[in-house]
């Protein structure tokens, strides 16, 4: 008897460990860990194969704390919707660093044996997904906390998730300041918006961090048009929430103009109510406005 329940209860207690992350229903526990590394590798960008040797675009090795978890799926759903599934559990407050899919990523056999060294992760090239993302220390974490997700189809069809939680050491902070900057411009661009900040009932303000992020941005993509867009949902009377998020959203526009930002491109828009987002309030958005 004790030997049945001594699965499910590693199962209970290491998924616990995962914090908000909760497995898929049905799905079977293949791997855990919990160790402390002083050279975890992380992959930031494509990886490729010159003369053999596996080298990714853009790569950072952490020392840090690492959980990680590996689930078989349950059959009917793919790859995609796994991964999604636990996705969506952590991206929320975090920022993504790097994220592929497909054969954009490289071969499926370099992440399953080199990156991660689960040989049951490889799969088809077409069928893979991987998220890489940051929560910055605050009052949810002492320090920074990395999150990568995996998943990937094999040719039996079978469907695995491999998921790591990096508790990185605090003399390392900052460095990933740099991937943060490109890897929110690749979510306004794959998506076509991007989250600034969320609005509490203070006036909307840049943070001098968004201001550099903004202008760097514009010097960047000079032909490019963007709209600074301020969505507000605490009034019931619908043309003053227009009226006053078409002001604060002026307001942005005018202080990054005051730091010497190019806004020749950039529109300012108040969309009050208007234009909600599944599970998002009060918040100011960066919108591209065309696809030059």
């Amino acid at each position: 008897m004790l030997s049945k329940l001594f699965p499910v209860m590693v199962l209970i207690f290491s998924s616990a460990l995962a914090g908000a992350v909760e497995p898929i229903n049905g799905s079977y526990q293949k791997h855990y860990s919990n160790e402390k590394v002083a050279s975890h590798w992380l992959i930031l960008g494509a990886i490729e194969r010159i003369k053999g040797a596996v080298k990714p675009e853009s790569e950072l090795r952490v020392k840090g704390k690492v959980q990680s978890w590996l689930w078989q799926i349950p059959a009917g759903m793919n790859s995609e919707q796994a991964f999604s599934q636990i996705k969506t559990q952590i991206d929320g407050d975090a920022s993504a660093l790097f994220d592929c899919q497909g054969r954009s990523c490289g071969l499926s056999n370099d992440y399953a044996n080199q990156v991660f060294q689960h040989a049951i992760l490889y799969g088809r090239d077409s069928d893979q997904h991987y998220w890489l993302g940051l929560q910055e220390a605050g009052a949810k974490n002492k320090t920074d906390v990395l999150w990568v997700v995996y998943s990937v189809q094999r040719s039996n069809k079978r469907v695995y998730v491999y998921l790591e939680r990096i508790a990185v050491d605090s003399s390392q902070a900052g460095i990933f300041d740099e991937y943060v900057s490109k890897g929110n411009r690749q979510t306004l661009f794959q998506q076509g918006y991007f989250v600034l900040s969320q609005l509490n009932k203070e006036a909307a303000t840049l943070s001098s961090e968004q201001v550099d992020w903004l202008k760097g941005l514009l010097q960047e993509y000079p032909n490019k048009k963007f709209a600074l867009v301020t969505h507000r949902y605490n009034k019931p009377d619908q043309q003053r929430l227009l009226d006053d998020s078409g002001q604060e959203a002026q307001g942005l526009l005018t202080q990054l103009a005051e730091k010497g930002a190019f806004i020749k491109n950039v529109y300012s828009h108040g969309a009050g109510a208007m234009l909600p987002r599944k599970g998002a309030g009060d918040r100011v958005e960066l919108v591209v406005l065309d696809s030059q």
